[in-house]
């Protein structure tokens, strides 16, 4: 049985301690760090005999993140790493000196304590470069090693002042140039699709070809990762920012919107995979032939898109004309077997109808339907 690896912290400090800030930064934040660094750099140099200052300003900067929870967690890592790098440096230097072999294997004592101790690579990192700066600069520098505590510290809550004291609003613009992006592109997909339909009609692809629109696709995975990244990225910058309050209902907005577009990806991928397997290939066609399903397509990007420019587009329309393919498809062939991949592919566009209509109807009630007795 395999071991469970036993964390070496709890909540909530350990959702700290292992926490990435996901917001990145922007002007007012890169102000803010530049004020933060030459002030933790000025009050540090009021200690009369902190001659060598490194650490104040050093972890001012790495401390501030464009968002609270980001900078509190950052500084809980950058404030930890050090003490323990620094105390460790000190320690080595008194009983083993420095020399090039006491160095090389402070670094890999540093390393290995790192790896055990450490959750993320900023902490990781930074308790090896405390310990090598301590070491290295120590016997320049009478009391260095235990300045440098006081400089950690400095520097952590001076990042911190500066990250409650000067909040940063959540760019909601971001996730709503991110969401609008991803949405544009499920529908242009769609058009995509009807249009390479329309000019490759009669034109069989080689084996093992794909059509044009796979790529464009694929995209969309990214489209849809760099819009959820953006959402986490603004919702960080909301907790423990008292400005921030007011706009929570816009962030459960676009929370909202991100998951319907999860949806409407997945089908639309669905629905280009199915039509890249069973068009413009060897063999017979389809029973859902190509000229309604570019109008079918069509009209399911227009719903789409109307839905993303906010208006309530009425579905009857296309859900008429999905039933009536629905029909057709069946007097092909008799059989539900032999048309059983039309059918699905009909039904990967009715989900994306009731999708995208604000209040959709099934294609047919089946409490009206007469049912079989299974005995």
């Amino acid at each position: 049985m395999e071991r469970k690896r036993r964390a070496v912290v709890t909540e909530p400090l350990g959702a700290l301690l292992t926490s990435v800030p996901k917001s990145k930064p922007s002007w007012l934040t890169v102000v803010k760090t530049t004020v933060a660094a030459t002030l933790a750099w000025v009050l540090a140099r009021q200690f009369g005999d902190n001659v060598a200052v490194l650490f104040a300003p050093v972890v001012a900067v790495l401390t501030l993140q464009a968002s609270v929870y980001g900078s509190i967690a950052t500084g809980a890592q950058l404030l930890f790493a050090n003490l323990v790098g620094t105390a460790l440096a000190i320690a080595w230097v008194k009983l083993l000196g420095l020399t090039w072999w006491s160095l090389a294997a402070a670094a890999f004592v540093a390393l290995v304590v790192a790896r055990q101790v450490t959750n993320t690579p900023l902490a990781r990192n930074q308790l090896t470069i405390a310990t090598l700066a301590v070491l290295v600069l120590t016997p320049m520098a009478q009391g260095y090693g235990q300045w440098r505590f006081a400089d950690v510290a400095l520097g952590s809550v001076v990042g911190l002042v500066v990250a409650i004291v000067v909040p940063e609003r959540p760019r909601l613009h971001l996730i709503r140039r991110s969401l609008d992006a991803w949405g544009a592109a499920c529908v242009q997909v769609l058009r995509d699709i009807a249009d390479e339909l329309h000019a490759r009609a009669g034109e069989t692809l080689e084996a093992g070809a794909r059509h044009d629109w796979i790529a464009k696709s694929r995209r969309l995975g990214d489209l849809g990762a760099e819009a959820t990244a953006a959402l986490a990225g603004v919702e960080e910058t909301t907790v423990l920012n008292v400005v921030a309050g007011r706009l929570r209902r816009d962030l459960d907005d676009a929370r909202g919107e991100d998951l319907w577009l999860v949806r409407i990806t997945t089908q639309v991928r669905a629905v280009s995979l199915a039509v890249d397997r069973l068009y413009d290939r060897p063999g017979h066609p389809p029973a859902l032939d190509r000229d309604t399903l570019r109008a079918l397509l069509g009209a399911t990007a227009d719903l789409l898109a109307a839905r993303l420019a906010g208006e309530s587009p009425d579905d009857t329309s296309l859900r008429e004309a999905l039933s009536a393919a629905v029909q057709r498809v069946h007097t092909v062939f008799p059989t539900a077997l032999a048309v059983l991949d039309s059918v699905t592919l009909l039904g990967r566009l009715d989900q994306l109808r009731q999708d995208a209509a604000q209040d959709p109807e099934a294609l047919v009630d089946l409490d009206d339907l007469p049912r079989r007795d299974p005995g």
